[in-house]
C-alpha cells in the first residue's frame, strides 16, 4: 500500500491529509461494483420462489420480494467500492447457505422480524 501525505496551508496550523491506495476486493470501479450488486439481486430474486417452497416458509413471494428490495435499499448510500464488494460477498454466502440448506427456516424468518 502506498501512503502519500499533503500539507494544507490553512491559517497558522498545518494539517496533514493522508491518502492510502488500497487493493480492490473484487471490483476496480463503481461500474463493476454496481454490476455485481445487480447480478446478486437478480440471483436472489430468481431463487426466492424455490427457497420459500423448499424451506416450507409460509411467506408469500410478494412479501419476500418486497423484503429483498428493502434489504438492498438499506445499503443504497454506500459509495466505497471495497465495502460494496464485501456486502456482495456476504450476500453470495447467504444465498449459498439457503440453496444448500445450511441455513435453517428460522434464519429466513429473522429477516422478517422487524422488532
Amino acid at each position: 500500500a502506498v501512503v502519500s501525505t499533503q500539507s494544507t496551508g490553512e491559517s497558522s496550523m498545518s494539517r496533514q491529509v493522508a491518502t492510502k491506495i488500497v487493493r480492490p476486493i473484487l471490483s476496480k470501479n463503481h461500474v463493476e461494483a454496481r454490476a455485481g450488486v445487480t447480478a446478486l439481486y437478480r440471483d436472489f430474486y430468481r431463487e426466492l420462489d424455490w427457497t420459500c417452497r423448499s424451506h416450507l416458509l409460509d411467506i408469500s413471494i410478494a412479501d419476500a420480494r418486497r423484503k429483498l428490495r428493502s434489504e438492498f435499499l438499506k445499503h443504497k448510500d454506500v459509495t466505497d467500492v471495497r465495502v460494496i464488494d464485501m456486502l456482495v460477498v456476504k450476500g453470495r454466502m447467504s444465498l449459498e447457505e439457503f440453496n444448500k440448506f445450511w441455513a435453517q427456516s428460522y434464519t429466513a424468518y429473522s429477516y422478517f422480524d422487524d422488532t
